[in-house]
């Protein structure tokens, strides 16, 4: 097999017209949190599978982004999955264990759920985060991130995880999501397309939650040791999870700090770069499910941040969302009184049921 295929394994168990105006509405929103992203900038590894659960595999691929660069990943698979597998994009300030949150019984494990549903998942961490390589932060960005997904992609299609995947679900979250739309908009190399907790139009009052935290991953004791030696171009958030990422309502305290503890670092150039997403989602001729959670303070309106994506239903966030879509067969679903963080609401599996519920409805027709 290629040298660029070659994986590392260890085993660990509306009308146009209308569209391109509302488009233009949205863009309006991305130069603020780019402007304040970068004022604030300059001012875990996946545990191994219970006898019962899926068997997973670490896994570190090739990708030619900045050179040599790897993507680390954890594959994980049940005894007998369904034709699709799906590549999990975690959001800015998480690591693929988003996907698979320690501890809790698997209960806010993505990964776990989806394997009792059949079907396989790869959550990778998105260049520069946790074990993939971390180039020059402020050289990281939106198109290099889409980029290596799209290698991944390709190396899971040509057998690089033992098997040939022919049928691919892209499905983010947050800034994954938003990265996710891009690369799928560019590519063209997805048979569907799972967007959580995102939305064209981000809440300005959200976004300042975030960023009031934000700090050189530097300076940050829990993200200082992963970052390369006196490189400012990362950032860290720490303390605004609960304000930022939780809905009061939908979470468990103890949820909450364990994200706390395990947030990750993001990139300057990423951030930054990040809404040349807008134009590529009207390309997009895929399956697409747009999952919110009702509280999210950063892209829904009914966070209270000041989005102007409505979410008080999936009818509601549909019409916010499908001008941006006109060539995807779009659906919609809102998790009910979640945060942002969908995957470690109380209520998650009610979205992990749906998601695979979706996935499987795309793979089978």
């Amino acid at each position: 097999m290629a040298d660029l295929l070659a994986v590392s394994m260890l085993d660990t168990g509306g009308t146009a017209e209308g569209s391109r105006m509302r488009s233009l509405r949205a863009v309006w929103f991305w130069p603020t949190v780019i402007a304040v992203i970068a004022f604030a900038g300059l001012a875990a590894p996946a545990t191994a599978a219970p006898a019962a659960g899926p068997r997973c595999t670490e896994v570190s691929i090739p990708v030619t982004v900045d050179r040599e660069a790897r993507i680390a990943g954890t594959y994980c698979r049940p005894a007998d999955p369904s034709s699709a597998l799906q590549i999990l994009v975690p959001g800015a300030t998480y690591d693929r264990t988003y996907w698979d949150f320690p501890g809790f019984d698997g209960r806010y494990s993505y990964v776990r759920h989806a394997a009792r549903a059949g079907l396989a998942t790869l959550a990778i961490d998105p260049i520069g985060v946790g074990k993939s390589s971390k180039p020059v932060g402020v050289q990281v960005s939106a198109l290099s991130a889409a980029q290596a997904v799209h290698e991944v992609i390709g190396a899971a299609r040509a057998g690089a995880l033992g098997r040939a995947w022919n049928h691919v679900v892209l499905v983010g979250h947050s800034f994954g999501s938003l990265t996710s739309m891009l690369e799928a908009g560019t590519y063209h190399d997805v048979d569907g397309l799972l967007v959580s907790g995102a939305s064209h139009a981000p809440g300005p009052g959200g976004i300042a939650t975030i960023v009031g935290a934000a700090r050189p991953a530097l300076d940050d004791p829990a993200t200082a040791g992963r970052i390369p030696a006196g490189d400012l171009g990362y950032l860290s958030v720490p303390g605004a999870r609960q304000a930022a990422f939780h809905a009061p309502g939908d979470s468990d305290p103890q949820v909450v700090a364990a994200d706390e503890a395990t947030r990750a670092a993001g990139t300057i150039g990423i951030l930054a770069t990040i809404p040349v997403f807008i134009p590529a989602t009207f390309d997009i001729a895929v399956p697409v499910l747009i999952a919110n959670g009702t509280a999210d303070k950063v892209f829904c309106a009914q966070g209270a941040g000041g989005s102007l994506t409505d979410c008080s239903s999936a009818a509601a966030l549909y019409s916010s969302e499908r001008p941006f879509f006109p060539r995807a067969e779009l659906e919609t679903y809102v998790l009910p009184g979640s945060g942002h963080s969908m995957n470690l609401a109380l209520n998650s599996a009610e979205f992990f049921d749906r998601a695979a519920e979706w996935v499987h409805s795309i793979s089978e027709s």
